[in-house]
């Protein structure tokens, strides 16, 4: 094997280790905006859950398909509008799911560093008209009107007019109904409320059975005009001083409702998407079926629209991109792309408007078909409206596309859709893949098949070519070889694209200029190479007898009816063999468990099995972060490159090695989702938008790039505080630069780089979850659905249990959880399980939630009072309706048998104070309920029975004052079955509070009522006096030992440090204090007057039958 070194020399500057700076360029370029995907017929969970996919392939944004409520049903796709403000609700989702599914995935995707855009539909509404029975009566579309209004006569207008429509009678583009969808007329005017909130308001559109009908919730659909608006000039419409209030997101039911015509809901209804919901633009359906104006005041309505801001502080336009199915590209450019927004100038409104290039597929589609013969590669290079404006392929306009849900290989014939995708992701602009993920069924009529693999699927390919335009896909233009069959272009000194339309076998081989010096390598970048035995893996840069321009010789593969003709030269990215080490990250949750099957055909349809099932898989391994602290590590390689290359001068495919030691790299920084702040600079290192460092921070610990070394290896290390990450999933991206530095001998050429990337699941919490609401399901309330939140939004799955104990550990409940228990999630965070008999009383659910990392949390919610008449509630223990004896003692279900359980079991109607607790507390509050004249004497009889034996605290048979001694002398025990007996104030601790409760409720004494009178005054004092210096005496003439009346403090002991206590039971206490100073138990206090009057406090002593 021949052996290369085509390295430069190096310049070792002390600088450039000293102080690391972000990769720039010598000069401007054109650049490849990360693709967005088109992400069709999947859940809003599904797109979710694949978000690490997302990020992994390097898409930047992704494009949705309507998100409102459709006409005919939750199976539409969604371009038959029924109500724009109706995401869907839990319980009542869309064919996609909830508002609350779109919101966290809307927020899931900015967390990536991505995009999202709604299709958009202002053209028409659904299939319905006025024609269809009942639609008028129940209120027709909400916001909109099906007739004219005649001033109040007929709520629903006029007869025989259309209202807020254009006539089913009428055609053409502007006015027709496109697939039978009835069209908007946008220039009507009848201004009303459409979106009613205050049903008392004269101005309301009228209501229907079902639509337009009042709602206080409502107010969040509109601004809040109580706020600070921002005042802009259109110049396309002529207004001025235009006040635009922003949606109060704090208080949302704050919003003004005010009157509007249909073109005003349509406009609210776009900005309320972009700045309560948080899209970040949308793709305007059918834009050449409506009418110039209407543009204007959609670039109005979504004008400063966006919350969201760039890291440097810059504002975030919103970016919308049409579909008009034109061909005449000076309308297209003239009507259907804006994009004059001057940040400089932000009173004046803008658009950032582009649209489709419809042009451009069609050409792919036609030069691209399985015969091949009339394939021509120059038809595709003049087509397309990126050419039209200004002659040049720089991505100034158009977003460009192969296939999409209206139309793909199987209705326009395209057969090399795997080249057709390398020839647009390797050009500058903005570019769309297409994916169907077909979970709502295989084989559906509409929307189109899409790219099965675009996520990785099945196949790499589309996923090779969406990295490949995120690493390499900056420079300009270049086209090196065009004819009819055979296409080179050139990413100007960053790679060089190859593509054939030939269907049969063999190559082409031809030789062109490139914009890299001489001996710089070329490494083929798709894999296709690496198949072939006649097809160079590399390429190195030369020249016509060591003059001239530079050059390479390149083979172009034919297709051979593979779809494999395309390669991607390109200069060679940092490689890391053991990739992005993780210190603090101890396990990894593998790929979802879904059987895939491989392409093996190459055309990005697995050949078997359900395409459901594999839409819904993550590929994406999650490594789990348990810690506060995260090391961040890598080790980049020093890079030599070996394989077959094409010597120019013999045309023979040669085993070579060359060294590459600008690929070691020269820089390397790391960023954590769309960028925070990680190495405790104090801000996001790079914050320019739009540059490849953009969100990235700077290794702090370790920073020790391999061009600087000898040995040619990089290394890298930051720990990062994981504390203040939000649980769940998180984006890693190590991004290594080759080294092109003009100032340590670098040939200055567009950044060129490696991403290593890791997708994180932090999980340092358990999953954190509330009850969240209840709904009777059954007439008679017994039955009831109960409802739990996942308020962190990380619950996997949730666990519902009626009336466990509280005293069954957390790992006794785990060990019940299966799936009879399991609750169904009704929203993106909420679940619903019913339980059917619910009684009367209070009721405690338990919730055990469970994340996809395994980890979980057990919560008891208690207190849950439902009066539904399934029992007499409190007391009704056996629930028959009524309090007898059975509830409380001899009987299958008893007070008692819940009591002495230690809340190991659990009954509502036995839970009196509603702490989720059967305890003493419980029975002493249920007395009044069987002191009630309806109770009869047995129940009533029952009761004392049941107390006597709870007080029974030393076992005699009897409850009196040697209960209240052995409380005493036991009360520093350790054993937990006398612990729980005495312990009659359930709180873990015996104290004077549950010798105060024993007293009181047991012995049915008062603390301070020396002679049991049941009133505290002076009587009391002589008593206490005669206590204090004979208890004896006292003892013999009260029947009662002085400990339970006279602990005043209940310290457990009877003793002067109970006077003053005592005397506090007074309301002035000065007479009775002279009892004890005459008695020598207290000093006298000097200078106190003569009490004029005795305060008394008349207490009531609880009577025991």
């Amino acid at each position: 094997m021949a052996i290369l070194s085509l390295s430069r020399s190096r310049c070792l500057l002390a600088a450039a280790l000293a102080a690391p700076l972000a990769p720039g360029s010598a000069f401007a370029q054109d650049v490849s905006a990360p693709a967005i995907l088109q992400w069709f017929d999947s859940t809003y969970e599904n797109q979710e859950n694949r978000l690490g996919d997302f990020f992994l392939a390097g898409y930047g944004g992704t494009w949705v398909p309507p998100v409102g409520r459709a006409d005919s049903g939750n199976q539409s796709v969604g371009y038959d509008v029924y109500d724009r403000f109706d995401l869907g609700r839990a319980n009542a989702p869309t064919l996609y799911g909830t508002e609350t599914g779109l919101r966290t995935l809307t927020d899931r995707i900015h967390r990536v560093g991505g995009s999202i855009y709604v299709d958009q539909v202002l053209n028409h509404n659904g299939f319905s008209d006025a024609s269809r029975p009942g639609f008028i009566a129940g209120g027709g579309y909400p916001g909109f009107f099906l007739q004219d209004p005649d001033g109040g006569s007929d709520p629903f207008g006029v007869p025989g007019t259309d209202g807020d429509f254009h006539s089913a009678f009428e055609g053409g583009d502007l006015r027709g109904r496109l697939a039978g969808l009835i069209d908007i007329n946008h220039a009507t005017n009848f201004r009303f409320i459409r979106t009613p909130v205050n049903a008392n308001d004269p101005r309301n559109i009228p209501a229907g059975t079902s639509a337009n009908r009042p709602d206080p919730a409502n107010a969040r659909f509109y601004a809040d005009r109580d706020l600070d608006p921002i005042r802009v000039f259109n110049p396309y419409t002529g207004e001025q001083d235009i006040a635009i209030h922003p949606f109060n997101t704090s208080d949302p039911l704050a919003g003004d409702a005010v009157p509007e015509n249909a073109m005003g809901l349509l406009m609210r209804n776009s900005r309320w998407m972009v700045a309560d919901v948080g899209v970040d633009g949308f793709r305007l359906d059918a834009t050449k079926h409506f009418e110039p104006f209407v543009f204007d005041y959609f670039d109005q309505a979504v004008y400063r629209a966006s919350t969201r801001t760039n890291l440097d502080g810059s504002r975030r336009d919103v970016f919308s991109f049409g579909e008009a199915f034109l061909t005449d590209t000076g309308t297209l450019l003239g009507v259907h792309v804006r994009k004059d927004i001057d940040p400089n100038d932000p009173g004046r409104v803008g658009g950032n408007r582009d649209t489709l290039d419809f042009n451009y597929q069609a050409a792919l589609a036609r030069n691209l078909q399985g015969n091949a013969i009339g394939n021509d590669w120059r038809a595709v290079q003049a087509s397309g409206m990126d050419v039209a404006d200004d002659g040049l392929i720089n991505g100034s306009n158009g977003l460009l596309f192969v296939q999409s849900h209206d139309d793909g290989p199987a209705q326009n014939g395209l057969a090399m859709n795997n080249v057709a995708h390398a020839h647009m992701l390797m050009r500058p602009g903005n570019a769309v893949v297409y994916h169907n993920a077909e979970e709502h069924g295989d084989g559906r009529d509409f929307p189109k098949d899409g790219r099965r693999d675009a996520l990785g699927t099945g196949s790499d390919r589309i996923t090779t070519l969406t990295k490949l335009r995120e690493t390499h896909g900056r420079g300009d233009y270049r086209e090196r070889f065009l004819e009819k069959e055979t296409l080179v272009y050139e990413r100007a000194g960053s790679a060089l694209v190859v593509l054939s339309n030939r269907n049969d076998a063999g190559f082409d081989t031809r030789r062109v200029e490139v914009d890299l010096p001489f001996g710089t390598p070329l490494v083929e970048l798709t894999g296709n190479a690496a198949a072939e035995a006649d097809i160079a893996e590399l390429l190195v840069v030369d020249n016509d007898f060591f003059a001239g321009p530079s050059k390479v010789t390149v083979r172009a593969l034919r297709n051979d009816g593979q779809d494999k003709g395309y390669l991607v030269y390109g200069l060679a990215k940092p490689e890391s063999s053991a990739g992005i080490q993780l210190a603090g990250s101890t396990r990894t949750i593998g790929p979802d468990a879904v059987p895939l099957t491989v392409d093996t055909d190459g055309d990005g349809v697995p050949d078997a099995g359900s395409n459901r099932d594999r839409s819904r898989a993550r590929l994406a391994p999650l490594r789990v972060v348990t810690g506060d602290t995260l090391g961040i590590s890598l080790e980049t390689d020093a890079v030599t490159h070996t394989g077959g290359w094409l010597n120019p001068l013999t045309q023979q495919i040669e085993q070579i090695a060359v060294r590459d030691r600008d690929a070691d790299g020269d820089f390397a920084a790391f960023r954590l989702d769309g960028g925070l702040d990680l190495n405790g600079s104090g801000a996001v290192d790079f914050t320019t938008p739009g540059s490849t460092a953009y969100g990235f921070e700077n290794f702090t610990d370790v920073n020790d790039p391999g061009f600087f070394n000898a040995d040619g290896r990089g290394r890298f290390a930051q720990t990062i505080d994981t504390t203040g990450l939000a649980e769940g999933e998180h984006y890693l991206t190590v991004r290594a630069f080759r080294h092109r530095d003009v100032a340590t001998g670098g040939d200055g050429g567009p950044a060129v780089f490696e991403d290593f990337k890791e997708v994180l699941y932090v999980d340092r919490l358990a999953p954190e979850s509330a009850l969240a609401g209840l709904t009777p399901f059954s007439a008679d309330g017994h039955d009831i659905d109960f409802d739990g939140r996942s308020t962190d939004g990380t619950a996997d799955a949730m666990h519902f249990f009626l009336n466990l104990g509280s005293g069954l550990t957390d790992a006794e409940v785990l060990a019940q959880v299966d799936g009879g228990n399991a609750g169904n999630r009704i929203d993106r965070d909420l679940f619903r399980r019913g339980f059917t008999g619910v009684a009367a009383g209070n009721n405690a659910v338990t919730l055990v939630t469970f994340e996809v990392t395994g980890n979980r949390s057990v919560r008891r919610y208690s207190g849950i009072g439902i009066d539904n008449g399934n029992g007499a509630g409190i007391g009704d223990v056996d629930g028959d309706g009524s309090l007898t004896r059975a509830d409380l003692t001899a009987s299958a279900t008893n007070f008692e048998t819940f009591l002495y359980s230690r809340n190991r079991l659990f009954s509502p109607a036995a839970d009196a104070n509603g702490d989720g607790n059967v305890d003493t507390l419980d029975l002493l509050a249920i007395r009044p309920l069987f002191d009630a004249a309806a109770v009869t004497a047995d129940a009533a009889a029952a009761y004392d029975e049941v107390l006597d034996r709870r007080g029974n605290l030393n076992g005699n048979g009897d409850t009196d004052s040697f209960d209240l001694l052995f409380l005493r002398d036991n009360r520093f025990t350790t054993d937990a079955d006398l612990l729980w007996t005495l312990d009659l104030n359930p709180d873990g601790t015996l104290d004077g509070v549950d010798a105060e409760l024993f007293v009181t409720a047991f012995l049915g004494e008062i603390s301070g009522d020396f002679t049991r009178d049941g009133v505290i005054d002076l009587d009391d004092a002589d008593a206490a006096v005669l206590a204090l210096t004979d208890v004896d005496a006292y003892q013999r003439a009260f029947s009662i030992d002085a400990l339970v009346t006279g602990d005043v403090n209940r310290d457990f002991v009877f003793d002067r440090g109970d006077i003053d206590p005592f005397l506090d039971l007074f309301a002035d206490g000065a007479l009775a204090r002279q009892r004890f100073v005459d008695a020598g138990l207290l000093v006298p206090e000097p200078g106190t007057a003569a009490a004029l009057g005795v305060g008394l406090s008349l207490l009531t002593r609880r009577r025991r039958r």
